[in-house]
């Protein structure tokens, strides 16, 4: 996968329970759309794709999420939406966001009770701050008398306890993801693959692809050389020393096998700006 750092702030509105992380990485190219940041209580480092905060779902309907600000805060768009009122916090309805719903209520003198009228819509005392948290949400107005709904925060993800190597599936995302450089190692000294490849092929420090074959060292040389395959994330390659004909150079093979992931040490520049909202 090919990510760039970007040292600057997720521009969104609020959103309860996240904190924006001081700087991210943004997928380049097949892997555009894709980001990777830190968020603890969702797997200390993460890589989503396309959406930067999670979804909700109340009784098992998905509500995504919208970065357009109602009352400084985002929502989430479903059969409904969910979004913040100045008047009751959060709320779950079937009114456009920002729609301050209206409860009122009337006494029943045959019930003996308040009968609660207005808007249908359930209000949210809280957010659930990780996966396998439920809160129950309750019924305003009209639906005072309703049965409370479920609401639950899920977010299809890759998460990994390291920023760099390999990134896990998590809520429904499948298969695995990877962030940094690979880094091999063999008798002591480090390759590290390149960002780009370079005439169809990657490089790794010493190693490259030249005269139709991977070496080590410049083939013909008076030194003597090293000839073996590309270095593999799945096992050891390793690298025969070779010789000129007739040459007194001795030296060892060298086997080659994935150590690691690291930062790469190659930048371009980035173009970062900030849009005013007109209304």
């Amino acid at each position: 996968m090919s990510f760039q750092y970007v040292p600057s702030q997720f521009r969104v509105p609020q959103i309860p329970n996240w904190n924006p992380p001081d700087g991210f990485w943004c997928g380049l190219g097949v892997d555009a759309g894709y980001y990777g940041f830190e968020m603890y209580n969702w797997g200390k480092y993460i890589i989503t794709r396309n959406l930067v905060s999670y979804s909700l779902e109340v009784d098992g309907t998905r509500f995504t999420p919208v970065y357009s600000s109602i009352n400084g805060y985002i929502f989430w768009q479903g059969n409904g939406y969910i979004y913040y009122t100045q008047t009751y916090g959060w709320v779950l309805s079937d009114r456009f966001p920002g729609y301050e719903p209206i409860e009122e209520y009337v006494w029943d003198e045959n019930k003996e009770k308040n009968v609660y009228q207005g808007d249908s819509f359930w209000q949210i005392s809280q957010f659930p701050s990780r996966e396998d948290a439920e809160v129950k949400i309750r019924g305003r107005g009209a639906a005072y008398e309703e049965k409370e709904k479920t609401l639950k925060a899920v977010w299809e993800r890759w998460v990994s306890d390291n920023e760099f190597g390999e990134y896990e599936g998590k809520g429904g995302a499948s298969g695995k993801k990877y962030l940094g450089l690979p880094r091999f190692r063999g008798n002591g000294t480090d390759y590290i693959r390149s960002f780009q490849k370079e005439n169809g092929y990657y490089k790794y420090g010493a190693i490259h692809y030249a005269g139709g074959k991977w070496v080590i060292g410049e083939v013909g040389s008076d030194a003597g050389w090293h000839e073996g395959s590309e270095p593999s994330k799945s096992g050891s390659v390793t690298f025969k020393f070779c010789a000129n004909k007739g040459s007194d150079a001795q030296g060892q093979n060298i086997s080659v096998s994935l150590v690691d992931y690291v930062k790469g040490d190659e930048s371009q520049p980035v173009f970062l700006g900030e849009v005013a909202i007109w209304r």
